[in-house]
């Protein structure tokens, strides 16, 4: 998406709210940008931890402080995802809101009949990205 395409599509559609998403999307702060500029209410998500010591953390707690000072209110997934929200980007933590991650339990149950005991069985749901932490757990289940 080109730098002017985003705010057309603002424009054109009468948006009222602006969702940001993820720290290290520089859509996400593309949009908070165009929403500041605009004077549109801004929303941001965040769902990770990030660090304070490496040089790419602390290029993205810098953008975050920017980008996250006008947003109105935000979201994260944990109490320790608020923490490090607050402390990373400078938000107010009274902006700041916890909306735990959740199961549908009517939906997803345990298996009726016991798995055997000799095996074992990992599912995990999540984007293949290295950050998440794939590698590790394929290097371990393979000494087992």
């Amino acid at each position: 998406m080109g730098p002017f395409q985003l705010w057309t599509i603002l424009i054109r559609e009468k948006i009222t709210l602006v969702h940001g998403h993820q720290a290290f999307s520089t859509l996400c702060h593309e949009a908070l940008m165009h929403a500041r500029t605009m004077g549109y209410k801004a929303v941001f998500t965040n769902h990770s931890l990030y660090g304070f010591a490496d040089v790419g953390s602390i290029h993205m707690n810098k953008v975050s402080q920017f980008t996250l000072e006008d947003v109105s209110q935000a979201i994260c997934v944990s109490h320790i995802g608020k923490e490090n929200t607050v402390l990373r980007s400078g938000l107010p933590p009274e902006k700041v809101f916890v909306i735990p991650n959740a199961v549908d339990i009517a939906l997803f149950r345990p298996a009726p009949e016991k798995l055997n005991q000799d095996e074992i069985v990992i599912v995990v749901i999540s984007r293949l990205v290295i950050r998440k932490g794939q590698i590790c757990l394929l290097k371990s289940s393979l000494k087992c």
